[in-house]
């Protein structure tokens, strides 16, 4: 085993020892356990009014007290009964569409705040003005009704239920018995200044829970403890994650986002077998539930209300080679001489923290030494076919050398401390940069005068920007428009959102390489997921996540090539790259200045293998891309869990290990090394599958298969009826797809591709053993 140093990462501290004593208890957990902490539990209904799609429940409220309880040598809490008089509030039930409503409680404001603006929402969608709902009085409540559902108001005790017009219950909430207080349904609790903000949901024992982000530890949640407090994850072989996104669906029909940025907490099975509960540390409580019934569906709909993702340019789908980091122009050129001598596809060149005058030390210029005429020299990269992508960070390292640490400083620029002056952690704080100033974009001075740098970065010629980190701004800190309990998670899609118009500003293209986010993130494409160790284990994680935040409304996704944390095998090289040359987006990246990621660097044989699979890639172009401009439709992602496309097949319910790339690859990666197996256990959804190697069918009832497998092979099977449009083989794309010169048509089922890449559209329909082509003409290959 290899020490990491920080050599290797530069992440690593050698500092020891765990958090200071007496940290305050964070979030909702204050409430939860905290000793005779009052809770505002709503009891009763009193009466409902309508104003058009709005509903408004004057509700009685009962108080009770959580508190210890002790039997034996066990503690637990219990509800109690708090000896003051009923109180009153109000619950906002408001119909968005005739899919989808919304639930506001406690607190909230009628309009979005001023900040962030509206770019930088995690709701940017617009109510259905068309929508009707009609109330009507029932024996033991009332029922409203849309087109789609009917939402079902239980007078006493008070509970929300709702069903389509087939009468099939798709969502209720759940009361507690009050037994112990591992249930907490719909109440407020307030003490010591704080409030929080508590739900609860039924579920039947017998539905899957998808969602809630990047995670690496599983892909279904029911039963699954969330780390939901965005951190730098070191790793994807745990609870941490960059990405945490307040959105989930469930098998029985429908989604639930909750449209807040504060400290939140999820109970999805975990306390109570058939309840999934949440709680935010906030004044209210406002969520949506989102009936499908597919996951398709819930996932289209999640996307009104929190933006659909444009497609990122033709380049951006080839090839980003890279390493942390190229230490000047002559390594980049002698990298970018190298990928065409062996001939290995490529469009980008990325340089990471060392492009400045010191490593790490990013004032957004070039070292005038080692990076010297960065105009001219990224114009020739760009006449070879490469673009330039630059790493910055949301920090800024406080030296005096740097320029924008003086200016940032000089200007208010940072996020503060209680006294005013740029932010510092406390004494005991430990890990590394805990010094480095926070660029504060909810002030908009200091977002204009960071993303005019970028937009100068772009007009020099380099063509994305990397937004590392955003996951780890402190919550103590003091920013200019919002507080930081609400900033943390936030954060990410602020910054993200800034750079990336700052460059669709200068180039028209929305692109980025982000490693934070949370729910609207989409709009800002694309996600990558950090810090990988080298392992299988890490690999399979990275798969785990790529499914995850897929299934969380990110179409796009991307990962490090060969892991990033170490320094992987040659065949753990080979299976990664298998793996990302078949994801939306594919770099190769790792840490350490000498640590290549390279193909070559790891053997003749691996450097075939990558060389086969990245050139099938270029030539797979035209149908990655019509793939990507209809997931960017569609809010499917690019990387599709079984689930998503076969969720009446419960054996997709916890496949974690394949998935669907676009609509017709099913695509097994090997996550095992040669030496433990030299087989692949994969899984087939019912219907014919046509192995993309072999060429041989498989007529599957939904079974469960083996096939053996080489370092060359990834098993891939493609969908009977699919029709697969190839384009030219090239070394890159110059940001075009290029000619279609061959359809592949998988016999086996009629099936139709509505190609359009925005330049060329045709039709091609494959009925009762026939080829129609309308609007191209090209090689035919029936398979």
């Amino acid at each position: 085993m290899t020490a990491i140093s920080s050599d290797v990462y530069p992440q690593s501290s050698a500092a020891r020892g765990g958090p200071a004593a007496g940290r305050p208890v964070r979030g909702p957990d204050f409430f939860k356990w905290g000793e005779n902490v009052p809770f505002e539990r709503f009891w009763s209904v009193r009466s409902v009014t309508a104003d058009g799609p709005r509903l408004r429940l004057a509700c009685e409220t009962r108080t009770y007290l959580n508190a210890t309880t002790w039997t034996h040598e066990t503690t637990m809490h219990q509800m109690h009964p708090a000896d003051v008089p009923p109180g009153s509030a109000e619950i906002e039930v408001t119909f968005w569409s005739d899919e989808i409503f919304r639930v506001r409680f406690g607190t909230y404001d009628a309009e979005p705040p001023a900040f962030p603006p509206p770019e930088s929402r995690m709701l940017v969608g617009s109510a259905d003005p068309a929508v009707t709902v009609t109330l009507e009085q029932a024996a033991d409540g009332w029922i409203a009704h849309s087109r789609a559902i009917e939402l079902h108001i239980d007078r006493e005790p008070l509970r929300l239920w709702a069903n389509d017009r087939q009468g099939r219950i798709f969502w209720q909430q759940k009361r507690s018995d009050l037994f112990t207080a591992d249930i907490f349904d719909i109440a407020i609790a307030r003490a010591d200044g704080r409030t929080g903000c508590f739900e609860t949901f039924a579920l039947d024992g017998q539905e899957e829970l998808f969602g809630l982000g990047e995670r690496f530890d599983h892909v279904p949640r029911t039963g699954r403890v969330v780390d939901f407090w965005n951190k730098d994850a070191i790793g994807t072989s745990n609870r941490r994650t960059y990405i945490n996104i307040p959105f989930f669906f469930s098998t029985r029909g429908y989604g639930l986002f909750l449209n807040s940025s504060a400290r939140t907490e999820w109970e999805l099975g975990t306390l109570e077998a058939f309840s999934a509960g949440f709680a935010v540390e906030d004044e209210g409580m406002d969520y949506f539930v989102i009936y499908g019934p597919s996951p398709a569906q819930i996932l289209h709909r999640y996307a009104t209300l929190t933006g659909f993702a444009p497609t990122p340019p033709v380049w951006s789908f080839g090839l980003w080679m890279s390493r942390n980091s190229y230490m000047s122009w002559d390594v980049v050129d002698q990298v970018a001489a190298d990928l065409r001598r062996y001939s290995i596809p490529a469009d980008l060149l990325h340089l990471d923290t060392s492009w400045f005058d010191q490593d790490w030390n990013a004032n957004l210029r070039f070292s005038e030494d080692r990076f010297a005429d960065p105009v001219g020299h990224m114009r020739r990269l760009r006449e070879q076919g490469f673009r330039i992508s630059l790493w910055q960070y949301n920090f800024v390292p406080p030296r005096e050398n740097n320029e924008n640490y003086c200016e940032g400083l000089a200007k208010g620029y940072f996020a503060k401390g209680p006294d005013g002056g740029v932010f510092r952690h406390p004494p005991e704080a430990r890990g590394s940069w805990v010094d480095d100033c926070v660029v504060d974009f909810s002030n908009p001075q200091a977002a204009a005068w960071y993303t005019d740098q970028i937009k100068a970065l772009i007009r020099m010629g380099a063509a994305a920007i990397k937004t590392d980190f955003g996951e780890g701004i402190p919550e103590d800190a003091v920013y200019h428009s919002i507080d930081g309990k609400h900033f943390h998670n936030l954060y990410s899609l602020v910054y993200n959102a800034a750079l990336a118009q700052a460059i669709h500003e200068v180039s028209g293209e929305w692109i980025v390489w982000a490693r934070s986010g949370t729910a609207g993130s989409q709009r800002y494409p694309v996600h990558w997921g950090g810090d990988s160790q080298c392992s299988f284990g890490g690999l399979a994680g990275t798969l785990r996540a790529a499914l995850s935040i897929g299934l969380s409304g990110i179409p796009f996704f991307s990962h490090d090539i060969g892991g990033f944390i170490g320094r992987p095998t040659a065949e753990l090289y080979v299976r990664w790259a298998q793996f990302g040359l078949f994801s939306s987006h594919a770099r190769c990246h790792g840490a350490g200045n000498e640590n290549s990621r390279e193909p070559w660097s790891f053997g003749d044989e691996a450097c075939d293998i990558f060389r086969m699979y990245d050139h099938l890639r270029y030539r797979l172009l035209p149908y990655i891309y019509d793939q990507a401009r209809k997931c960017s439709a569609s809010g499917k992602p690019m990387v599709r869990a079984l689930v998503l496309e076969y969720p009446d097949d419960r054996n997709n319910w916890h496949i974690q290990d394949q998935y669907l790339f676009g609509d017709a690859l099913l695509v097994a990666p090997v996550l095992r090394p040669l030496v433990e197996s030299t087989t692949r256990v994969l899984y087939l959804p019912a219907g014919t599958w046509i192995d993309y190697w072999t060429r041989q069918p498989v007529h599957s009832h939904g079974e469960w298969i083996e096939r053996s497998v080489d370092l060359r092979t990834m098993p891939i099977y493609v969908r009977a009826g699919s029709i697969i449009p190839y384009g030219e083989d090239r070394l890159y794309t110059d940001n075009r797809i290029g000619p279609i010169v061959r359809l592949e048509v998988y016999a086996g089922a009629d099936g139709r591709l509505d190609y359009d890449d925005g330049e060329q559209r045709f039709t091609a329909a494959w009925q009762d053993g026939h080829l129609a082509l309308d609007g191209l003409s090209t090689a035919v290959a029936i398979i």
